[in-house]
């Protein structure tokens, strides 16, 4: 489900980006979001591991998953506009 809307969003922009009404996206820009994720990522699991609540924890673990999860869909657009 994810792909398929992550596939519809990157056509839809190709169709605008024909019609001249998107400018193109550059890899720096991805790849600059990509770094500011994986400090971010970094961040949240040094927090997670000085976190002294289960509860914290938990919550510090579904922004990891949320973080790896945007980092994939990240390298995924950069393959796709390389």
């Amino acid at each position: 489900m994810v792909v398929r809307k992550s596939i519809s969003k990157l056509d839809a922009y190709y169709d605008r980006l024909n019609a001249d009404k998107a400018d193109k996206i550059k890899t720096s820009h991805v790849e600059a979001v990509l770094e500011k994720l994986e400090t971010k990522l970094k961040l949240l699991k040094i927090e997670r591991d000085e976190a002294k609540k289960d509860s914290k924890k938990k919550r510090l673990e579904g922004k990891i998953v949320v973080v790896k999860e945007q980092m994939k869909r990240g390298k995924w657009l950069l393959e796709k506009i390389q």
